[in-house]
C-alpha cells in the first residue's frame, strides 16, 4: 500500500454525534495534520452553507455566520493549526441535517480537505419502554397476551421481544403501531405499541413448571448506547400439579 507523504495535508478524524436529543448541546470536533503546510482555514458548513470560519493568518481569526438551526455556544469554539471544535446550542428541528468541516492549506497551492457526517436531532426517551397485561402464572393451553410500549420519542423507536432471551417469533406478534402528535418546538414524536400472543401450546409443560423471562427492548436508529429495555417473569405451572395426568389415562387418552 502507498504510504502518504509526510508533507500531505490529512484530514485525521471528524466527530459529529449520529443522533442527539434537542435539549443536550452537540460537540463538533475535527482535527487535522497540516504537513508541512501552512493553514489557511477551517470552515464548519451545515448542508452545504457556511457558519463558522476560523482563519489565522488573516484577523478577525473568527467568523460566524446566520444559518437556520445553527447556533453556536458562547466561548465554545477552539481552533489552532490542529483542531477546530465548536458546540452547538439551542438545537431545534432546523439543525439536523450533513456537517462538514473543510481544511485548507495556504498559497500557492490552497489545497482542501474535507470530511462530512450526519446529525438527525431528536426527543430521546427518558423511562424504559412498559409492559403490560402479564399474570403471575399461566397453565397448559392459555394464552398469553401482552403489551410493550415505549415513551415518546423521535424519531420512532423500534419495539422487539424476546422470550427467555430468544427473539420472538414473528408469528407471535401483532404489527407495531406507532401513534404520531407533535410537540411544542415542532418534532413528531412517536409512541410505539408492540403486542405479544402466545399460545403456551408445549408439551413440556405438562410435566414440568418453568419460569418464563419476558424483556422488550426499544432501539432508536439501531444504535446500542441508546437502547432501553424491560423484563418481567411469569411462571408456566406444570399440568401434572392439576390432576391433567388422571383425566388424561381416564379418557384412554394415555
Amino acid at each position: 500500500a502507498a504510504v502518504a507523504p509526510t508533507d500531505a495535508l490529512h484530514l485525521s478524524s471528524l466527530s459529529v454525534p449520529r443522533i442527539i436529543d434537542v435539549a443536550q448541546k452537540a460537540k463538533l470536533f475535527c482535527s487535522y495534520e497540516m504537513g508541512n503546510r501552512t493553514l489557511n482555514s477551517v470552515k464548519w458548513y451545515k448542508d452545504g452553507q457556511e457558519f463558522f470560519r476560523y482563519s489565522p493568518l488573516t484577523p478577525p481569526t473568527t467568523n460566524w455566520f446566520p444559518v437556520k438551526g445553527v447556533t453556536i455556544a458562547d466561548g465554545s469554539s477552539h481552533c489552532n493549526q490542529f483542531i477546530c471544535n465548536v458546540e452547538l446550542e439551542k438545537l431545534n428541528v432546523h439543525s439536523s441535517g450533513q456537517y462538514r468541516c473543510e481544511v485548507s492549506g495556504d498559497a500557492p497551492e490552497f489545497k482542501l480537505i474535507d470530511k462530512s457526517a450526519n446529525m438527525t436531532v431528536g426527543v430521546l426517551p427518558k423511562f424504559d419502554p412498559f409492559i403490560t397485561g402479564i399474570r403471575h402464572s399461566y397453565k397448559y393451553r392459555d394464552v398469553l397476551l401482552a403489551n410493550c410500549s415505549s415513551e415518546w420519542s423521535s424519531p420512532a423507536a423500534r419495539l422487539t421481544w424476546y422470550m427467555n432471551n430468544k427473539t420472538a417469533p414473528q408469528s407471535s406478534l401483532q404489527p407495531q403501531i406507532n401513534e404520531i402528535t407533535r410537540n411544542i418546538e415542532g418534532f413528531p414524536l412517536y409512541a410505539s405499541n408492540l403486542q405479544l400472543r402466545v399460545l403456551i401450546d408445549d408439551q413440556r409443560f405438562i410435566s414440568k413448571s418453568e419460569v418464563l423471562e419476558l424483556r422488550c427492548s426499544a432501539d432508536i436508529m439501531a444504535l446500542s448506547n441508546l437502547r432501553r429495555e424491560s423484563r418481567v417473569r411469569t411462571t408456566i405451572l406444570a399440568l401434572k400439579d392439576n390432576g391433567y395426568n388422571q383425566r388424561f389415562t381416564e379418557n384412554g387418552a394415555c
